[in-house]
């Protein structure tokens, strides 16, 4: 039997489409913060966080893929953590059909990912403007997907937050983090200014 498909649908990919794929909800979640924060170490608390899913299910996943060899496991006292080996020959096609289905600010996310230089990114929805803090000011295409960038140097990053920029505070008060570096010590300083910087969606 002959099965017609429109032209409408033909092209058309989501999330549903790669939930059908892998069988599992959770597992798409899974996949689409993994895959959209490639080269990051990760633990399960902050898979469970970022995927919204209970602890119990990020577990099963994680197991699934480390027993694959999908990703490494390791242990620093009693925390296990988690890392993509990016060297696995399914990770590229993996992350391909992620980025796919995932919206536009996921895909911007693997892009920014991807540069060693950057310490810290914002994205403000109402402005629909990303601020990213590089060590050496690095270039960046002005917008992504119709989400427009702007970069600035760890330096800059600094006099603004010593300055208390009116307009920069404003910026960052409405703001998402993009990359979830909370690690980094320019973190701090957003912390020293009472900043409440939540983390945006499938970030780590």
């Amino acid at each position: 039997m002959q099965t017609l498909i429109s032209e409408e649908n033909k092209n058309s990919v989501d999330l549903t489409t790669l939930e059908a794929l892998l069988g599992s909800e959770a597992r798409t979640k899974v996949f689409l913060v993994l895959f959209t924060n490639l080269g990051r170490m990760f633990y399960q608390r902050q898979v469970e966080s970022a995927t919204r899913l209970p602890l119990r299910a990020v577990q099963r996943e994680l197991e699934r893929l480390a027993q694959i060899g999908l990703i490494y496991q390791w242990k620093e006292g009693n925390r296990t953590w988690y890392q993509i080996d990016q060297n696995h020959p399914l990770v590229s096609i993996l992350q391909s059909l992620v980025l796919k289905v995932c919206s536009p600010i996921d895909r911007l996310r693997s892009v920014i990912n991807n540069n060693k230089s950057v310490r810290l990114a914002f994205y403000n929805s109402d402005k629909n403007q990303v601020i990213v803090v590089t060590t050496n000011g690095d270039t960046f295409p002005e917008s992504i997907e119709g989400i427009s960038i702007s970069v600035i140097t760890t330096n800059e990053f600094t006099e603004k937050m010593e300055q208390k920029n009116s307009e920069w505070i404003t910026f960052l008060q409405g703001s998402v983090d993009l990359l979830g570096n909370r690690e980094d010590f320019l973190w701090r300083i957003i912390e020293n200014n009472k900043l409440n910087i939540p983390k945006g969606e499938n970030v780590l």
